[in-house]
């Protein structure tokens, strides 16, 4: 199942892990999910977030999905959220290079 995210903003109190799943809908994204792995993927030609959670029945989602859950939420309801993660990333990318590590042994530079 999948929530898009970049249809309408998420006010009020966050909804529990079990409304997200009655709000979710089959979309792409979540076929090329397994059924029993969550993901925040990128939608619409990454212009939109989609939240993909497995169908767990009557049970509560395990926690690392609920984490999913918040930074799904958050990123769609606080600009300031956003702009603070991407400026911590900078400047842990920055941290490891002055470490030491050179840009060519980032992960980001093995994108073959």
């Amino acid at each position: 199942m999948a929530l898009a995210l970049g249809d309408a903003p998420i006010v009020g109190s966050p909804p529990s892990p079990k409304d997200v799943m009655s709000m979710s809908k089959q979309t792409e994204a979540a076929q090329t999910i397994p059924p029993t792995e969550a993901a925040i993927v990128t939608a619409s030609n990454m212009t939109e977030l989609e939240l993909v959670l497995p169908d767990v029945g009557d049970e509560d989602l395990p926690e690392i999905a609920i984490f999913l859950v918040a930074c799904a939420m958050r990123f769609h309801s606080d600009p300031d959220f956003v702009q603070e993660q991407l400026e911590w990333l900078v400047r842990m990318h920055d941290t490891e290079i002055d470490e030491g590590m050179k840009p060519d042994e980032l992960n980001s530079s093995n994108d073959d």
